[in-house]
């Protein structure tokens, strides 16, 4: 994970045991999803039982061949470990993969405005 500042999505330092907060602002692709945020969310449901995250949007650059598949594939393996998915400034192109993914985890989504970020960081901690 330590090429992860230049090549991958930000893990974001407001990230906690409790939380995963990712900041995209690159392509996402299929090798930072598995490298990045995969270890992450695999620790967190072993030591929490369950997955909160906030997904922040700053620059939205699309996804990589197979990312979004892994994605969705990631939803339904762990859909039922989803407490809470907070998702701030989701550009309207990706309006219908999520769409798509609320119906594949069992707890709460919620979107957010840009000027949000906080507000998305605390409900998804409580």
């Amino acid at each position: 994970m330590s090429h992860s500042e230049d090549k991958y999505n930000a893990i974001m330092p407001q990230t906690t045991e409790r939380v995963i907060c990712v900041q995209i602002d690159k392509p996402i692709s299929k090798e930072g999803y598995q490298e990045n945020f995969l270890p992450l969310l695999h620790k967190m449901i072993e030591e929490q039982g369950e997955i909160r995250s906030v997904i922040y949007y700053k620059k939205f650059h699309g996804w990589e061949e197979n990312a979004a598949q892994l994605d969705l594939q990631t939803a339904v393996e762990h859909g039922a470990k989803f407490k809470k998915v907070a998702l701030v400034n989701t550009p309207e192109k990706e309006e219908f993969h999520v769409k798509f993914k609320k119906g594949l985890v069992s707890g709460e989504l919620k979107l957010f405005k840009e000027d949000e970020l906080e507000d998305a960081i605390k409900w998804a901690s409580e």
